[in-house]
Formats: C-alpha cells, structure tokens, sequence
C-alpha cells in the first residue's frame, strides 16, 4: 500500500516537472519570436529610410541644367530676364511675372532712342511681358558662354556680367524649367507699345543713308533659320549698309576700311568652295577668323543665305519665311559644306 502511494506521488511529481518546463519553453519561443519581428521592423524601417533618403538624393541630382554654351537666342534673352527678376526685382520682375501669363517680347532699340549712355555700340534690348514699353534692358558683347551682359533699369546701370556667371546663378537656384517654358514664349525683335520713336528713328536712318547703300540687294531683308539644334528660330536682319542678327551681333556696314568704332565694319567679295561670299570684318582687322561670311544662295527652288565661317563651313541657312525655315530645319545641303 505504502509502495502504491510512493509510485502515485512519483507520477506526479514528473507529471508537474514536465508541465514547467513546457511553459518555460512556450515563453522563451515566443519572446525570442518577438524580438525577431522587433528586429525585423526595425531593420525594414531602417531600410525604408535609406531608400527614402537615396531617392531623395536622386532627385536633387535630376533638376534640369542650363548649358552657356548651348544655347539659343531665345534662351539667352529668357535667360537673363529670370536672372535679372531675382538679382534685381524692380521693373524686371514686372516683366517676367507678366511673361509667365503672356509672352516675352524683346524689342531691338538704339542707344539713342533709350537714352542709355554706354562704350557699347549694339543694339538696347528692352523686355517686357505685356507687349508694352519697359525700362528693363539689357546690353550684349562677345559671343558664347562668355558674353557680357549689362542689365539696365531704365537708363541706370545694374551691373554687368558674364552668361556663364548667370547661368551657374540660375542652375543654383534650379531655375533651368521656368527658363525653357518663358523661352517657348519668347519673341524677339518685336514693337512694342510705346516706342515709336524706333520705327521714326530706323525710317530717318533709312532716309539718310539710302544713297549710301553698300550691302547688296540680294543680301537685304529679313531671313530665318531653325539650324539651331533645338528647333527654335533665330533671325537675320540685313539692311542696305548694316546687319544685325538675334545673337547680339550688329555691324553698321561702311563703304571705307578703316575706323575706330567698334561697331563699324567693312565688306569684301570672295569665292570658298565656289561659292561667292561677302564677309563682314570689325574696321581694323582683316577678313578671317572672327568675320561674318553671308552668300546669297539657291536651295530647292528658294532664295537663301548661307551663313558660313572663314573656311566656308556651313553655319546656318536662312530662308524668306518662319516656315521654310522649319520645313528645312538642320537640314544639309549636297552643295554646301559643313
């Protein structure tokens, strides 16, 4: 009897023992599964984290990017015009805000129909977005991403500045997308309202010098080209004694050789790759590297002016309309070089 409740107290005390250690166990799983899952939360949130931050990384990387020294006419004048609205506010921020709604017209006007007193012999560019008479202006000189650039507020001097240096600003300020969408908008050599005196002064320069006509006839006129590599239009006006064209370049065209204004220059006749060409030559230097080549030419049918450099290269094609010009936009030609 004794034996049978010593057996009996036996069993259960094994049966408890068991029964302990399972618990135990069933605890310490289900507390190392926990931290497991603690782990795995934090290591995917870490995670998470990273790839937001990479993410972010990658988009600041993306922003779009100005290039100063590819880039169009009308690039150049959204360029500056953005430029000059954060650097200076005033009139210029008028005009870029209502360009925004609108269009950005640029007028080609005289020193002397502005008022503005400068060594700079070119063309005032004056900017506005209403299509009505503005004091922000601006100066241009040299060519490429070194060209100068003097902005004006009326006739007061702000400062003057290299495209490249208003490039880097504006790339800085992630500026490069508000640039392109008012370059889309631009409009260059425009009349704006107010400035009449540009037709009455251009109408008494005419006057004056029509019978001092220099530049042939098959040169004058208003021609156009799309070879910019972007599609846009640039445009080339040429006068009887005085060419200008969308990149700043003017050059009041004189019978003799010789002069000190910089501003003045002088033509000669000569034949590359058989093409006969008029070159365009600052007084004081001689035809070459640095000249203006233009030749009346024939493509498909159509009068145009092939713009070359001094080894008759092709530069561009300009054409009597907006349309042809795109039609033929970067197209080359079998008889031309390039």
């Amino acid at each position: 009897m004794l034996k049978h409740k010593l057996t009996v107290l036996v069993a259960i005390s094994a049966a408890l023992t068991l029964a302990g250690c399972s618990q135990t166990t069933q605890s310490n799983t289900q507390s190392s599964q926990s931290s497991q899952s603690k782990t795995s939360k934090v290591a995917k949130n870490s995670s998470d984290n990273s790839n937001t931050s990479t993410a972010s990384s990658k988009n600041k990387d993306t922003y779009t990017k100005l290039s100063a020294s590819k880039m169009d006419y009308k690039t150049t004048a959204s360029a500056i015009a953005v430029y000059a609205a954060q650097k200076y506010g005033d009139t210029w921020e008028i005009a870029v805000n209502a360009a925004k709604q609108g269009n950005l017209g640029v007028a080609f006007r005289s020193k002397d129909a502005t008022g503005i007193t400068s060594d700079n012999d070119g063309y005032v560019y004056e900017v506005s977005g209403t299509g009505k008479s503005s004091n922000a202006r601006y100066m241009l000189a040299g060519d490429g991403a070194d060209k100068q650039v003097t902005i004006f507020v009326k006739q007061r001097n702000l400062g003057t500045t290299s495209l490249k240096d208003i490039v880097a600003y504006l790339n800085q300020k992630n500026d490069a997308d508000l640039v392109k969408q008012l370059a889309e908008k631009t409009q260059l050599n425009v009349k704006l309202a107010g400035n009449e005196d540009t037709q009455k002064t251009t109408n008494n320069s005419s006057a004056s010098n029509s019978s001092a006509s220099v530049i042939p006839s098959s040169l004058q006129g208003t021609w156009y080209t799309a070879d910019t590599g972007n599609g846009n239009i640039d445009t080339l006006t040429v006068t009887d004694n005085k060419i200008n064209d969308e990149a700043g370049f003017s050059m009041n065209v004189k019978a003799k050789t010789s002069g000190s204004s910089t501003s003045d220059g002088y033509m000669k006749q000569t034949t590359i790759n058989g093409i006969s060409f008029y070159s365009f030559t600052n007084m004081g230097q001689t035809p070459g590297q640095g000249s203006t080549y233009l030749a009346p030419h024939t493509e498909d049918g159509q009068s145009v002016i092939v713009s070359a450099n001094s080894n008759g290269r092709t530069n561009a094609v300009y054409w009597k309309s907006e349309a042809l010009a795109k039609k033929n936009s970067n197209k080359q030609f079998s008889d031309l070089k390039y």
